[in-house]
């Protein structure tokens, strides 16, 4: 009798990784629905991901500029963060999409993966440099609304715990 609730549980178990390996791989070919998939519970396909999520920076943008109450001034450093920061999104789209649109070996998608890296992070340093630009030129109350609006994660805190007052989290 052991033997047999034995066999049955390992049977279930490899089951279903078996199905959960299956799963994982999906369509994207093992890239999960980030990676080229179209599934739906992510936002349909890769085309209108990209779309929602540069309307959703956009938006963000937007309001930070909006609470930044930026002076005439101050606009032609805003146009450089954000130019920059398109810039930035644009090299990103268009190599993820040279990646995913290619056949290729994995040693290949390795060395890929790290050329990527290094274009994204000369890119980033191009955001990094034109923010610092923009940041000097914010007088105090306006550096306070930029580092609250990029560090401030009410849900990065909710998932990873707020520390010792749980009290942060209502704020």
């Amino acid at each position: 009798m052991k033997t047999l609730r034995k066999r049955l549980l390992i049977s279930t178990a490899v089951a279903g990784l078996g199905l959960g390996a299956v799963a994982v791989a999906g369509t994207g070919g093992g890239h999960g629905p980030m990676g080229g998939g179209d599934c739906p519970a992510w936002g349909g396909g890769g085309k209108q991901r990209m779309e929602m999520m540069q309307q959703h920076h956009a938006e963000q943008m937007e309001l930070l500029e909006a609470r930044l109450k930026l002076k005439p001034g101050q606009q032609a450093a805003w146009k450089a963060f954000t130019a920059a920061q398109e810039a930035h999104h644009a090299t990103m789209m268009k190599a993820m999409q040279e990646r995913r649109d290619k056949e290729t070996t994995a040693m290949a998608q390795f060395e890929e993966r790290v050329q990527a890296m290094e274009q994204n992070l000369a890119s980033m340093k191009g955001v990094v440099k034109a923010a610092g630009d923009l940041y000097t030129g914010l007088d105090s109350e306006q550096k306070k609304v930029m580092d609250k609006f990029f560090t401030d994660r009410p849900m990065y805190r909710m998932m990873h715990g707020a520390g010792d007052d749980p009290a942060q989290l209502t704020q």
